[in-house]
């Protein structure tokens, strides 16, 4: 009866307590999660793909927002084979545009959206912002690649966007507040390659003045973990921390601000 109990208490808690990486212990950010898209397929006719959503009483004076992320081309296989600035996000007010952003990925829906509108206050100025995770749809390590598409709230009622390209694995890498400041750290995660190991690098970065602010110096960042053949969330002993300070990016991969 006694072993039986103790296999029990193994099985629990091997299901409920897994590894962590070092950023993961700070409080993460509440968001909200939308996924009501409304799709419009008019790649025959108009050579163009729509995907819509309505957040009502999104504003602070309860105005409706709807953004629009469209995908130029003739068809898919087009769209696949060419990596160029092919997209747009509309983003309306009331029904009426107020914004237009041009975008470096596709839109292909259930295809490569990996999760759903997210909305949450990242940067602490009390106004909702909007997070898009957008797979590149690669194979191996390359179907890691997403693009995370920030759209930043400012006082004025318009937004920020600014974007880059993430490793995110399987969903959403949840921001956390490293210093109780209420400005959510952003974390990125890229494959860096040093004396024939490959590491897991993690930076961080924090939206201020319109733009994204590399804070790596500030907690000690960026950290680095040895990419192994199971699971690992120890930062490396093999790297000192003074090299590592040597991949820290001012900017993540392929960013773009507008």
């Amino acid at each position: 009866m006694r072993v039986s109990l103790i296999l029990i208490m193994i099985i629990f808690f091997s299901l409920t307590i897994r590894g962590q990486y070092p950023f993961e212990k700070f409080s993460a950010i509440k968001y909200k999660e939308y996924n009501n898209w409304k799709i419009y397929d008019w790649t025959q006719k108009k050579n163009v793909l729509h995907f819509t959503l309505t957040i009502p009483c999104f504003f602070k004076n309860k105005d409706t927002l709807t953004i629009q992320l469209s995908t130029y081309a003739k068809n898919f296989k087009t769209v696949f084979m060419n990596n160029y600035d092919s997209s747009t996000i509309r983003i309306f007010r009331n029904k009426n545009q107020i914004q237009k952003f041009k975008e470096k990925i596709f839109f292909l829906g259930k295809y490569n959206f990996w999760g759903p509108l997210i909305t949450a206050d990242f940067n602490g100025d009390s106004l909702p912002d909007i997070k898009l995770n957008i797979a590149y749809m690669g194979c191996g390590l390359a179907s890691l690649n997403a693009r995370v598409i920030y759209l930043f709230q400012t006082n004025e009622g318009k937004f920020i966007k600014v974007s880059f390209l993430d490793m995110l694995g399987n969903g959403n890498r949840i921001e956390r507040d490293i210093d109780g400041e209420g400005n959510y750290e952003i974390i990125t995660m890229n494959l860096e390659g040093y004396e024939n190991h490959n590491y897991w690098t993690f930076n961080l970065y924090n939206f201020k003045n319109g733009n994204l602010k590399c804070v790596n110096e500030k907690f000690d960042y960026p950290i680095m973990i040895q990419y192994l053949n199971k699971e690992n969330y120890k930062i490396t002993d093999k790297i000192s921390k003074e090299k590592m300070k040597t991949f820290s990016k001012k900017l993540p991969n392929d960013y773009d601000a507008r």
